[in-house]
């Protein structure tokens, strides 16, 4: 008999477990649509080893180094290359962990690379999974995190394009389920109950057809429509409007880039949808003559037209690699041009459809006859850039020797021109920035990291205009220091003119929002005007234009390939697969300005070089011992505080169940104050037994009250109001 009711308590517990997991499950199941997070099946088995090991009570120890080894196994698999054995990737796996806690202690959010997230968020999941094995199995209670499980799955289903319309039918079920085995397991330890499989049909079956009920008629009875407005329209348009401020505009693609400063609104209108196999930046145009205060197009040429193949421009040379790609665009707003990835090959869309291109600023126009058109749906072939780092590092810088295209007459004056008046300032910046750097590469990305290192400040609404006589890049970069990317992407192209490398303005769009995967296994990506956005481009010889992202918050989604093998490599490569980042909020160009503001996070950090003695170790180990000090007095010292934290939480409360919470937390608190209660000892004994201590009678009367709560339930609150006082006299006795 007694073998048959252990085997009953296992068959519970590992139904309740299983509850547990997939509750749990249903946390996880969004992040493929609102994030771009793939391989979500690791994080699934990771919580499925954290609830089997919790089911098989196995030792701390042992559990504890599973979860472990199955974390940096994930991690491997997702981000290096090699042999799991491989001592090299295991350095490079602590490198990066002390480079991010780093970035940590100063605060530098976006720039945590995704194999330490991804970390971050394995620790996550185990807390959330001991949590649940807390609350489930010990404690026995689940609504806390029924609700916060159905609160999450409505937000999503309300914000975002994740439909959760079974998602609520399974976490119903699942609740409800675990709501009625977790109070029949709490009323069979309160009661004492022993009775076996008879008892338990008795409450199981009634549970199982009140919830299938239940669910049945809600999921297919008619339902009302919706009371209330969509409050995303509201929220999303919220301060849309003329604005307060002077000169105030309207985020989206525009042609006049003459006056760049001053701040913006937001527009989520929908311009275009693509279907692609990668993420990345989608070009409009360039723009090279700076003129002080923003961007025009040195000289005006002829279009040249060409129908599917692009005959006319080409961005890269030999010694940058390429993977062949194909994108689909289906645009909403009709403009007159397309939206096209770097190294366009060709465009398929309607036969009566020719395109024409301007050589100088790249703009291509769609026409059909001599007429203006917009081409609303096309697919375009192209090469998707791959930059081998290694090699670009190798390049040594030659004073007064051009190369490649720099040979072509007119082409580093048109890409290092400056205006005459910019201010000398700028020039012994840049300078400054790159003096220690001996090849384009190393002055390029010490330029492009300069900005988000010193304190510059991604702004959209508190960003200036600058005077009659000051200078745009000018003032920002020792003035005001805040504003969005047209102040990042300028700023980055004048210092490098500054020191002689040629540099151009790019505007189009971020790579927008993540909403789905095609069954031919392309993402699905909506690029509102809120994307719009400007970047840099620098020539390299042989390689051509290589894009680069100084605005900060921003994250570059061109392809460098790190060479591992090469000798004394302390750079990290790129990884593949990837582990894809949730997308956040973008804003993008004004109408007659543009700028962005797209916080994709980092897709991989560059050369990891850290440099230890910049780590404050006595700041590390002055926090780590705080910490460690105030948690061990506050374990030490919990017999003091935990009494009165009880009286607050549930002296004041008012309901049926609040007898019997603060009544077992009295009996903890006696047995941690060492009133231990012998197994078997009825409450009446122990009440005897506390009261001789304290030479009270105390006890004895609490304990006939509850019993009477306890048994006759309708006077629990009554009994509670009653004897209040005596439960506190007695709970604070424990604290001295």
């Amino acid at each position: 008999m007694t073998l048959l009711k252990d085997r009953m308590a296992k068959d519970r517990s590992l139904l309740v477990h299983v509850f547990g997991f997939l509750l749990l499950w249903e946390w996880l199941r969004p992040l493929t649509q609102v994030t771009d997070t793939e391989n979500v099946y690791i994080f699934i088995v990771f919580i499925g080893v954290c609830f089997l090991l919790n089911y098989l009570r196995t030792r701390l120890l042992v559990s504890s180094s599973l979860k472990l080894f199955i974390m940096v196994f994930m991690i491997h698999m997702l981000f290096y290359e090699g042999l799991f054995i491989d001592i090299e990737w295991v350095k490079l796996f602590i490198s990066e962990i002390m480079y991010n806690v780093s970035l940590l202690l100063n605060a530098n959010w976006l720039e945590i690379t995704p194999a330490f997230r991804t970390l971050l968020f394995f620790v996550l999941l185990w807390l959330m999974s001991y949590l649940m094995f807390y609350w489930i199995i010990l404690q026995k209670r689940i609504f806390l995190f029924l609700m916060l499980t159905i609160i999450y799955i409505t937000v999503l289903d309300t914000f975002s394009p994740y439909d959760a319309k079974f998602a609520i039918v399974r976490t119903i079920i699942i609740g409800f389920s675990m709501l009625g085995i977790l109070y029949i397991e709490r009323i069979r330890d309160k009661e004492g109950i022993q009775k076996g499989s008879k008892y338990i049909a008795k409450w199981v079956i009634p549970l199982v057809v009140f919830i299938g009920c239940s669910t049945t008629i809600g999921y297919f009875a008619p339902k009302a429509a919706p009371q209330w407005p969509d409050p995303v329209p509201y929220l999303t348009g919220y301060g849309k409007g003329n604005g307060t401020g002077v000169g105030i505009k309207k985020i989206g693609y525009g042609t006049n880039d003459t006056q760049l400063g001053g701040p913006f609104i937001g527009d989520n209108t929908l311009v275009f949808t693509a279907e692609a196999s990668k993420r990345q930046y989608w070009r409009v145009e360039t723009k090279d003559e700076y003129t002080g205060k923003g961007w025009e197009a040195s000289y005006s040429t002829e279009r040249t037209a060409f129908n599917q193949e692009n005959t006319v421009l080409n961005w890269y040379e030999e010694k940058t690699g390429f993977e062949l790609a194909e994108a689909n665009i289906d645009l909403n707003i009709k403009y007159h041009h397309i939206i096209y990835p770097l190294e366009l090959l060709s465009v398929e869309t309607d036969p009566d459809i020719i395109f024409s291109v301007n050589p100088s600023t790249e703009k291509i126009h769609t026409l059909k006859g001599d007429e203006s058109i917009s081409a609303e749906e096309y697919s375009v072939t192209y090469n998707h850039p791959q930059f081998p780092v290694e090699e670009l590092r190798e390049e040594k810088e030659v004073i007064g020797v051009s190369e490649g295209l720099e040979k072509a007459d007119g082409f580093l004056d048109r890409y290092t021109q400056l205006p005459k008046d910019l201010p000398e300032r700028v020039r012994e910046l840049a300078v400054e920035i790159t003096e220690d750097k001996t090849n384009r590469y190393e002055k390029v990305r010490a330029v492009e990291t300069y900005f988000k290192a010193n304190n510059f400040i991604y702004d959209t609404q508190n960003v200036a205009v600058p005077s009659k006589d000051q200078d745009y890049v000018d003032q920002f970069l020792f003035e005001t220091k805040m504003g969005y990317c047209d102040n990042f992407s300028t700023s980055m192209i004048v210092l490098l003119r500054s020191i002689g490398i040629p540099a151009r303005w790019v505007k189009g769009y971020s790579d927008g929002e993540y909403v789905r995967n095609t069954d031919e296994g392309l993402r699905v990506y909506e690029v509102t005007n809120n994307n719009a956005h400007s970047w840099v481009e620098v020539y390299f010889p042989g390689y051509g234009w290589i894009p680069f992202e100084p605005t900060k918050g921003f994250s570059n989604p061109s392809e460098f390939v790190y060479d591992l093998s090469s000798a004394g490599n302390n750079s990290t490569p790129n990884t593949t697969p990837e582990l894809e980042k949730p997308d956040q909020p973008e804003l993008g160009l004004e109408e007659e300005q543009s700028d962005g503001y797209s916080p994709s996070e980092k897709s991989w950090f560059e050369n990891i070089e850290i440099d230890f003695s910049e780590i404050s170790w006595k700041k590390v180990l002055f926090i780590t011992s705080v910490l460690l000090l105030a948690a061990f007095i506050l374990y030490k010292t919990r017999g003091k505080w935990y009494p009165f934290l009880a009286i607050l939480m549930y002296k004041y409360r008012k309901n049926d169940k609040v007898y019997f919470l603060a009544y077992n937390s009295l009996l903890r608190q006696l047995d941690q104050f060492g009133l231990k209660r012998k197994e078997g000892q009825t409450l009446r004994d122990y009440a005897i037994y506390v009261d001789k201590y304290f030479s009270t009678n105390d006890m004895r009367n609490l304990t006939l009250s509850y019993e009477k709560a306890l048994y006759r339930s309708d006077s629990a609150k009554d009994e509670w109001v009653k004897s209040v006082e005596l439960w506190e006299n007695l709970i604070k006795k424990t604290s001295s």
